[in-house]
């Protein structure tokens, strides 16, 4: 009992600076672009000296970060847009969406560590212009009923690690899905059973609008 309320005492030591020193409210807005190959194809490329899927733009997803800071709390809202191909070699447009939750720490004002999950939304849109949702449960039909999507939709972690220059944040960011769900809420075991080299990396430039 003694040894929990030290390492407790030690964290708040090591947070309330943190917080005390952070900025009340920030609001960050920028571009995102996210590489579509795993972590694991990375390291296997970078093994076999292959780069050339790196400088292919096709493998890459663009899109937006929104990111509000209050004290070490932050939200993160990313959406991306790029093509998709299933194992099938059907080819789609992707629209996916990720809503995060979790905290943010400045360091010394050089850096910011982030860290936060929630649902990831996937929409797919084929060539006839028929589009679905995609959950890793299985599809939701439709597009009305978000709350479907909602409970559904793989709950995500996102790790970010950002720089600042001045009114900027250039940073790296790291995304793994899970298999948990809301819809199966008990299923906790689901939250860390992702493989880590199932995630993918992307890159951030950020602007601090207050």
């Amino acid at each position: 009992m003694k040894k929990k309320s030290m390492v407790l005492l030690l964290i708040v030591c090591v947070m309330l600076p943190t917080a005390l020193s952070a900025a009340v409210v920030d609001l960050s807005l920028g571009a995102t672009a996210q590489y579509n190959q795993t972590l694991g194809s990375i390291r296997t490329d970078i093994d076999n000296n292959d780069f050339d899927g790196m400088s292919d733009f096709e493998n890459y997803t663009l899109g937006a970060d929104l990111r509000v800071k209050l004290l070490i709390a932050e939200v993160d809202v990313v959406g991306t847009f790029g093509n998709y191909t299933d194992s099938s070699l059907n080819e789609y447009t992707e629209i996916s969406a990720l809503t995060t939750a979790g905290v943010s720490m400045d360091l010394l004002g050089i850096a910011r560590l982030g860290f936060g999950m929630g649902p990831r939304f996937r929409v797919l849109i084929d060539d006839a212009g028929k589009a679905q949702i995609i959950a890793e449960t299985g599809t939701v039909e439709s597009m009305d009923d978000f709350g479907d999507a909602f409970v559904n939709s793989p709950v995500a972690y996102r790790a970010t690690v950002d720089f600042n220059l001045g009114n900027m944040m250039l940073g790296l960011n790291y995304t793994l899905d899970t298999d948990y769900t809301f819809k199966n809420a008990a299923q906790v075991d689901d939250l860390f059973n992702a493989d880590i080299d199932d995630g993918k990396v992307g890159v951030s430039l950020l602007f601090s609008l207050f």
